[in-house]
């Protein structure tokens, strides 16, 4: 399975989730889908890494794929971050994860992946 493949397997994780009232699970399932989306766009700028932390993601992102190549605008590096800020909470914390935080993810991810998949010729 490529990096983009296993991006948008992610985001239908995230729609079924919203479908379903579960707000945590769309934002973990959100966010994992930008992350293997930013993963699919590096690969092919040539950046490959055999394991990623969420913050060298971030930066090699906003970095080669932002400000380097200008292959998106600043609010994809700013999605990723706060797309990783909402997962933490969810994930980790009690605080609940509101309907209109996960629609905003949900629409942000959309957003995400459609960008990656026009930079990549897959639309």
């Amino acid at each position: 399975m490529t990096a983009l493949e296993k991006a948008e397997n992610l985001l239908v994780g995230a729609e079924a989730c919203w479908q379903n009232n579960s707000f945590e699970g769309c934002a973990l399932c959100c966010y994992a889908a930008m992350f293997w989306a930013a993963i699919a766009t590096l690969e092919y700028f040539g950046i490959k890494q055999t394991k990623w932390t969420h913050g060298g993601l971030q930066n090699q992102f906003g970095l080669e794929c932002v400000k380097k190549r200008k292959a998106f605008p600043e609010k994809f590096g700013d999605y990723l971050t706060r797309g990783y800020r909402l997962r933490t909470r969810a994930h980790y914390e009690r605080d609940e994860v509101s309907r209109k935080e996960a629609e905003r993810l949900l629409w942000h991810a959309r957003e995400f992946i459609q960008a990656v998949k026009e930079v990549l010729g897959k639309q």
